[in-house]
């Protein structure tokens, strides 16, 4: 065959070329055996890896990350990963002549023949990742011994859900970590510094934001060298924001409504029907939610701003109830002067909201009943003042909490 090499220049034909790479491949498998001859080790270039005698470190390196399909399950906070990565390092027994052999690459069709690392997503300890699966598909080597393979993955991992509370913002931050399982003692992990890449062709990233890290090594001379990476996955589900930001800013001016109406009585029953409102939404919100619910203890922003508006209007109404019984108690001493006048310029300064109520329609009928000596007026301009003071105030907090958790 090297002698036919040697009389022509013209190109092999396909059976021609793989009968060359068969030929090559049994020569330097043989070199590696004559050199190792000592060991009794068979087939020593693809049962040891490079450096075995010298116990040099091998470092493999993690070329690139391509993600093509994932799978998360939000009722178990698992995730599983498919893709392919890139390897490649250098194997001083796939070192050849060039002008010998007429070649400068070599394809292995199986991975069998020559070393290559087995990886796995676990130690021998930890069984809680037993889906995990690499498959070599492609092995190559360049005349100077640097391999290059890829390698198909199919990975699982559990995710972690802490960021819950921002539902439907949360990110599930979901983490990886690759270790030899065999040779490990010999072995380093290296990374090329890229990103982690979406196949355009296969990928789908099924109404979730995917973002990763760059892959790190982590090789510590004493301990087995591991590498890993991290995939943040972020809702992007617009259609989910809105089926919950929609009831939560029709409860909350809804909420903010009622002192327009002026009197105290009917503002009471507007929050009730409100606070029933907020109950109904809260109780869906809670179902909506339930299944997503892991082990993270955090409330969603959505549900939490229910509950605070909840207590926010059962004061509300508490306040409300409370002043209007004062306001039916009959009085005949006049309330300090200083409380009217401060009285009478709330309530001129909120005149927008001094609407003639049931309350002034019942004095003016008690008025014609009793003497002119009554100061019943006066103390329902000072309640009535209180009661403006209180719903305000309230007001202002549920908007700022509005703000806060839902913005």
């Amino acid at each position: 065959m090297l002698q036919m090499l040697n009389q022509t220049n013209k190109d092999l034909m396909q059976h021609e070329e793989n009968t060359l790479e068969q030929c090559l491949y049994y020569f330097l498998a043989g070199e590696s055996a004559k050199k190792l001859a000592r060991l009794n080790i068979p087939h020593p270039i693809a049962s040891i890896p490079p450096n075995y005698v010298s116990q040099q470190p091998v470092t493999i390196n993690f070329a690139q990350f391509t993600l093509q399909h994932f799978e998360l399950n939000e009722h178990l906070k698992d995730i599983s990963i498919h893709g392919y990565l890139e390897l490649n390092w250098h194997d001083d027994r796939l070192v050849w002549s060039q002008d010998t052999w007429k070649k400068n690459k070599l394809v292995v069709h199986s991975f069998h023949h020559v070393w290559v690392p087995l990886l796995g997503s676990q130690n021998p300890e930890n069984h809680l990742k037993n889906g995990d699966a690499f498959e070599i598909r492609k092995v190559e080597t360049t005349n100077q011994g640097n391999v290059t393979a890829k390698v198909a993955f199919s990975l699982r991992t559990f995710c972690d859900d802490t960021d819950f509370e921002n539902y439907p913002n949360d990110v599930y931050k979901c983490c990886f970590s690759f270790e030899p399982q065999q040779d490990r003692e010999v072995i380093q992990f290296t990374s090329s510094g890229l990103p982690i890449f979406t196949d355009p062709k296969n990928f789908r990233d099924y109404g979730w934001g995917v973002s990763g890290t760059v892959p790190e090594s982590f090789d510590d001379p004493s301990e087995i060298a591991q590498l890993g990476f991290c995939l943040n996955l972020k809702r992007a589900h617009s259609s989910l924001k809105v089926e919950l930001a929609i009831p939560l800013f029709i409860t909350t001016v809804l909420f903010l409504l009622p002192p327009l109406f002026g009197s105290v009585k009917i503002q009471i029953y507007i929050k009730m029907f409100v606070m029933g409102l907020q109950f109904v939404t809260l109780l869906i919100f809670s179902i909506r939610m339930a299944p997503f619910l892991g082990s993270t203890s955090a409330t969603p922003k959505p549900v939490r701003y229910l509950e605070v508006a909840l207590v926010f209007n059962l004061i509300s109404i508490t306040t409300s109830i409370v002043l209007f019984c004062c306001m039916q108690v009959k009085r005949t001493l006049p309330p300090w002067g200083r409380v009217t006048q401060f009285a009478n310029f709330i309530n001129g300064f909120l005149g927008v909201l001094h609407i003639t109520g049931i309350e002034d329609i019942n004095l003016e009928k008690y008025d014609e009943q009793v003497a002119q000596t009554s100061y019943q007026k006066d103390w329902n301009n000072v309640f009535r003042a209180a009661h403006a003071v209180f719903m305000a105030a309230i007001s202002a907090i549920v908007i700022f909490v509005y703000i806060v958790y839902c913005l």
